[in-house]
């Protein structure tokens, strides 16, 4: 026999138990048990010292605290550490702090009267010992049971505690499962709104907390009532709901004469009476119910003596005069009564029975819809917030911030992202993320099967993992793109009939995203489209105030402000600077010979390849005049700028131009750099000493670099 067997086994363990409590007690008659601490040999004391630790280990490793042979290991194990405690120096053995030890294991694992038990008992059985022995008990034993009986006490304390936090948060996580299902079910007709499910969760978890427990208190004043009323010796209600993906029958508010039902009961539809009544969604009802049958019933913690038990599934109300299962139906929940007399429920009692399951069911469809006009009122709270925020925001990333986390609080989701079409209009690139510890990382664009539908349909998309929808049919077959995702919803964000981006929540469930979140979430999409345009607008007029129209680098003014600020920066944090001048060689010549369209087309590709060669967002190039470029380069000395100048001047060098589709030509560039502090420190200084180093490199035979050194020029 495994050990784990051997622990779970309660025969081996009430045979252990008594044969360690006899051969304890056949140790204390011969007299052979007590030994002085200056008898005890070393080996022996650390072989008790091992045995006991591994013990308490396996008592630990096995959970035998918590097991059918509670008692039985706890009684064998404290004789047993007793009679070790005995034979390695009675009072005076080190052992004795092993009792602490297993008082805290014993409460800790099983029970918190357990430390009690630990202490009285070893108190007991040490007290039968020295009287064998005729030993003298002194103070100073009398002090340490004291102290036995101190600890336990506040074991006990402790351990009550903790086991009411345990209670405490698994109701909260029992409240979190049902307002979830609340929420999923909120389907009320009187908003004229499609039956369909209309919310799966909320952004705000102490609002649906709030409904659940006012729905958990109303059913129980109801039970109450309605238990008093009949009367019944029980009324319990369990709630229909889903706790890890699992349909399951959960206790949810109860009213009794009994102080043994249980605070949460949770049952698979089929199981028991109780489940077998939510599979068949039939009445059971028992006037004779068997002794077996009533003890077995879930939601007692020990036997009850019912003799009479009724079983009632509760539907919700449809247009038939009673609620039936069927098409338009739906099973919430089972009522359960039960009675000590025999033969008691009867007609009376059983027209009442049906009368009260309906106004239960009314009860939860009221909690619905009042949590379904919560949710309501929030999100249009949530689109006034953000409409009135968006006619302040003239920034496109602050726009796009503020509808992710708006989006965020009025639907479900465990990543978003906006996406904008660039380019040519056909690709949405990811430019704001939103995303969970979960989630993977932040997506670079739009897959294109969905950029392609949505500018052609101009239409919202709800997706979950395994729908049959033509519609999406290409995209389908690449579910493996999703990953962990489970199901989307997408909509765009559309001014017109041009689409700007899209907004996109992703959901690790299925089926999360509904009717109701898609009319929401394009309420805020138009809202979104109509700010993005205006910070758009806003984008364009300050590029035309700042950027060049040619080339689309900054111009030469916001190149001055640029330099003066960056120059104030390397000053306060004593950093060094570069400054490089370029220059297109024999540009005027250039168009004399292909014509000033193709002089502004090589302006162009010098400045988109002078800007893939800089360190983005470190480096400012800006175009300084006709066919000359001015690069700022922050924290670069002039070694580190002539380097970055001589890459850009082999990449322009190494550029084939092309034309009609013909290689015709390749264009050089000379450079001049200078640098901060150690050149100059003026601004004004700065700009003359790069020109001036960049007409050395003209007069020197041009496409070169040149660095600027005192004493030249």
């Amino acid at each position: 026999m495994s050990p784990a067997s051997w622990f779970s086994n309660r025969k081996a363990a009430k045979w252990f138990a008594l044969t360690v409590i006899a051969a304890a007690f056949y140790l204390s008659q011969s007299k052979i048990c007590i030994r002085q601490l200056t008898d005890v040999t070393p080996g022996w004391l650390v072989f008790a010292w091992l045995f006991c630790f591994v013990w308490l280990f396996l008592l630990i490793r096995f959970k035998s605290f918590s097991g059918p042979h509670r008692i039985s290991s706890l009684i064998g194990t404290i004789v047993g550490l007793n009679l070790l405690a005995q034979s390695t120096g009675g009072e005076q053995s080190p052992l004795i702090f092993a009792v602490f030890l297993l008082m805290g294991i014993a409460a800790w694992e099983g029970d918190a009267k357990y430390g009690f038990w630990v202490a009285i008992l070893f108190s007991l059985f040490e007290t039968v010992y020295l009287r064998t022995e005729n030993v003298p008990q002194g103070l100073f034993l009398y002090l340490r049971w004291a102290a036995f009986l101190t600890t336990a006490f506040f074991l006990q304390k402790v351990v009550k505690t903790r086991k009411e936090k345990e209670r405490l948060d698994h109701h909260l996580e029992s409240l979190k499962n049902e307002a979830v299902q609340l929420a999923s079910d909120a389907e009320p007709s009187s908003f004229n709104i499609p039956k369909d499910k209309l919310l799966k969760e909320e952004g705000r978890l102490s609002a649906r907390l709030g409904t659940v427990m006012e729905l958990e208190d109303s059913l129980t004043r109801q039970l109450t009532l309605f238990q008093k009323s009949l009367p019944v010796h029980t009324a319990v209600f369990f709630l229909l709901t889903t706790v890890e993906e699992k349909t399951v029958l959960r206790l949810r508010a109860f009213s009794s004469e009994s102080d043994s039902v249980a605070s949460d009961v949770t049952i698979l539809p089929g199981e028991t009476l109780i489940g077998l009544a939510a599979k068949e969604g039939k009445k059971v009802l028992l006037n004779q119910i068997p002794p077996e049958s009533a003890k077995a019933l879930p939601y007692y913690l020990k036997p009850n003596p019912v003799a009479s038990f009724a079983c009632y599934p509760v539907y919700l109300k449809n247009n038939s005069a009673d609620p039936i299962p069927g098409e338009d139906s739906e099973l919430v929940g089972v009522l359960v009564l039960d009675h000590l007399k025999p033969d008691f429920f009867q007609d009376p009692q059983i027209n009442l029975i049906d009368q009260f399951g309906r106004l239960l069911a009314d009860t939860i469809h009221s909690a619905r819809i009042l949590h379904f006009s919560r949710t309501k009122t929030r999100n249009l709270h949530a689109l006034y917030e953000v409409s009135h925020s968006f006619s302040t925001l003239l920034e496109i990333n602050r726009v796009l911030e503020t509808v992710l986390k708006t989006a965020k609080e009025i639907s479900p989701c465990d990543s978003a992202y906006v996406a904008l079409a660039e380019g040519d209009g056909k690709t949405f690139n990811a430019r704001a993320w939103l995303k969970s510890p979960k989630t993977a990382e932040k997506p670079e664009r739009l897959e294109e099967e969905l950029a392609a539908w949505v500018l052609e349909n101009k239409k919202p998309i709800r997706y979950t993992r395994g729908q049959k929808d033509k519609s999406l049919a290409a995209f389908s077959r690449k579910e493996g793109m999703l990953g962990s995702v489970q199901s989307f919803i997408l909509v765009p964000l559309l001014v017109g009939e041009n689409v700007l981006g899209v907004i996109r929540l992703n959901s690790q469930h299925p089926d999360t995203y509904q009717e109701y979140d898609q009319d929401v979430l394009t309420t805020l999409a138009n809202q979104t489209a109509m700010a993005l345009e205006n910070a758009l607008m806003v984008q364009q007029i300050r590029d035309m105030a700042t950027k060049d129209g040619l080339t689309g680098v900054f111009n030469h003014r916001y190149f001055q402000e640029k330099l003066e600020e960056e120059i104030t920066k390397a000053d306060r944090y004593n950093k060094d600077l570069s400054l490089a001048l370029l220059d297109v060689d024999h540009f005027k010549k250039f168009n004399d010979n292909f014509g000033h369209q193709e002089g502004d087309r090589v302006l162009r590709t010098v400045s988109e390849i002078i800007q893939t060669t800089i360190r983005s967002k470190i480096d400012t190039v800006a175009r300084y005049g006709g066919e000359e470029f001015a690069i700022i380069l922050p924290e670069a000395d002039g070694n580190v700028g002539k380097e970055l100048a001589e890459r850009i001047r082999k990449n322009i060098e190494s550029h084939l131009f092309e034309k009609d589709g013909k290689s015709l030509y390749r264009v050089n560039v000379s450079i001049g750099i200078s640098s901060y502090p150690f050149d100059s420190r003026d601004q004004k200084v700065l700009i003359q000493l790069a020109d001036r180093a960049l007409y050395e490199a003209k007069a020197g035979g041009r496409n070169c670099v040149r660095r600027f050194k005192t004493g030249t020029g």
